[in-house]
């Protein structure tokens, strides 16, 4: 039995993140740049990020939300990734600090949970900066989600792309990086770059099982590096 935890922004989602694809459904795509080169230079906090963007836009409509969603770069094949987990009696979740009405969608797709910064759906209701995911926050939330599972957060595997996921990438038992940065990169004990969800997962579910290579099966993508990852079935 293992647990398969998922970062959104940069892993499921490509190359964007949530923010920017909500700001381009709402016809505001330029409004962001300023905010995001604030928050990637460690100016502003998650807390900061999450309240200017509920000041720039109040409560995002399901609508607009849900638009900004499908025309989301999601990578190939997230779906049957996530049949195979079911199918062999295992669970997956996503942890992600961008805003829930975005990465709920993604329930969709057969995740068992979907953890996300909170933010308020009607307009009578304030931000609750303690709703707003931090970085460390994922190792805390991905344990109570392998607990409720009966899982060890040993036994769980880790996908992600950036300095975001490090705390999360310190507590599990195998470190996926999938497209990510140099930083993250270095700290995996694989680094998959390509546009197919399947060839990260492939390269895990073979680490764990032993066998030690890769077969991409079609997959697209390159560069898988071994490191010194334990994962236990």
């Amino acid at each position: 039995m293992r647990a398969h935890i998922f970062d959104m922004d940069g892993t499921l989602v490509r190359s964007t993140s949530a923010p920017v694809l909500v700001a381009a459904a709402m016809g505001r795509g330029d409004s962001l740049v300023e905010l995001e080169e604030r928050f990637a230079a460690g100016v502003a906090t998650a807390a900061d990020f999450a309240r200017a963007l509920h000041e720039m836009w109040g409560v995002v409509p399901p609508e607009v939300a849900r638009r900004a969603f499908v025309t989301a770069p999601l990578l190939e094949n997230v779906r049957e990734v996530l049949h195979d987990i079911r199918l062999r009696g295992e669970v997956a979740c996503v942890i992600t600090m961008s805003p829930d009405y975005f990465a709920e969608h993604f329930l969709e797709f057969g995740f068992d949970a979907v953890f996300a910064s909170r933010f308020p759906r009607s307009a009578d209701v304030a931000l609750d900066e303690e709703a707003i995911l931090n970085p460390e926050d994922k190792p805390l939330l991905a344990a109570r989600f392998c607990a409720e599972h009966g899982v060890q957060l040993r036994d769980a595997v880790a996908y992600g792309d950036s300095m975001s996921d490090v705390f999360l990438f310190g507590e599990v038992g195998l470190r996926v990086s999938v497209n990510g940065d140099h930083h993250l990169a270095e700290l995996a004990d694989i680094a998959v770059e390509g546009s197919d969800l399947m060839l990260a997962y492939r390269a895990a579910r073979e680490w764990c099982d032993g066998v030690g290579s890769v077969a991409e099966g079609g997959a697209r993508g390159s560069a898988f590096r071994p490191g010194s990852g334990e994962c236990q079935a």
